[in-house]
């Protein structure tokens, strides 16, 4: 199943906005009308100020335990990133109030998310995690423009670094981790570019990493970017790393 992917620029407490991201959930059900439950996701308990405009109502407390508003679409329910988590036996439609795209990122990975609605509080906070899977802006219908992807020897190495290693636990054993510290050194060596949020977007839209994982190779490379160091990786050789990307 295709995931469904919007968003908007909304800035503040705009119930028209709201409204249409609401909307937009109801719009992914009549695509795929196997839809399990539309999912409201809210900071904590004291953010229903999203909702309430939507539903025009200070007492939401019944959409906490799910609710049927209509009898062709799914019960909507609220849910606050504490108490979500991945349900692996249904199917479901994920409206993202006043979340930043470094939380979103996490849901990309849940099984049972088949639709992400991200609803903006201020800009840029979703802008990211759009453009690392090219989200469609609910007011333009129209994709927004891709993270731009880092230099093709950039990409070969990360690619080598996919099928090198245990994707179920990315670069946590240390062999993989060594791995992955030496292709940082040799690219960053010979003066390949090394932006996160382009290496970011080409491991989790492009190579299917989980954010998490993507995240652990993300802060190694803003460790040395930021004119920091790590142990471990090797030193020497470094050249022939580069050389066999160069040709792939």
């Amino acid at each position: 199943m295709i995931k469904h992917r919007y968003f908007n620029n909304n800035r503040g407490p705009i119930k028209e906005n709201e409204i249409k991201a609401f909307q937009k959930a109801l719009h992914i059900c009549d695509t795929e009308k196997e839809i399990d439950d539309i999912i409201l996701l809210i900071h904590t308990k004291g953010n229903t100020g999203y909702i309430e405009r939507i539903f025009e109502t200070r007492n939401v407390k019944k959409l906490f335990s799910g609710v049927k508003i209509d009898q062709k679409y799914p019960p909507v329910r609220i849910e606050t990133v504490r108490t979500f988590s991945d349900d692996y036996q249904s199917k479901i439609v994920l409206v993202c109030f006043g979340l930043r795209s470094e939380e979103i990122y996490k849901y990309e990975d849940f099984e049972s998310v088949v639709g992400i609605v991200a609803h903006q509080w201020v800009e840029p906070d979703v802008q990211n995690w759009a453009k690392t899977y090219g989200a469609i802006d609910i007011d333009t219908n129209e994709e927004i423009e891709k993270t731009k992807k880092p230099d093709l020897v950039v990409q070969n190495a990360f690619k080598d670094l996919t099928s090198s290693i245990n994707m179920s636990s990315g670069i946590v054993h240390s062999d993989d981790n060594e791995r992955c510290k030496t292709y940082i050194r040799a690219l960053l060596k010979y003066n390949y570019e090394l932006n996160s949020q382009q290496v970011f977007s080409f491991l989790t839209s492009e190579l299917n990493w989980d954010s998490d994982d993507a995240n652990d190779v993300i802060k190694l490379i803003d460790k040395m970017n930021s004119g920091g160091y790590f142990q471990g990786g090797e030193k020497t050789g470094l050249k022939s790393y580069i050389k066999n990307w160069q040709e792939e």
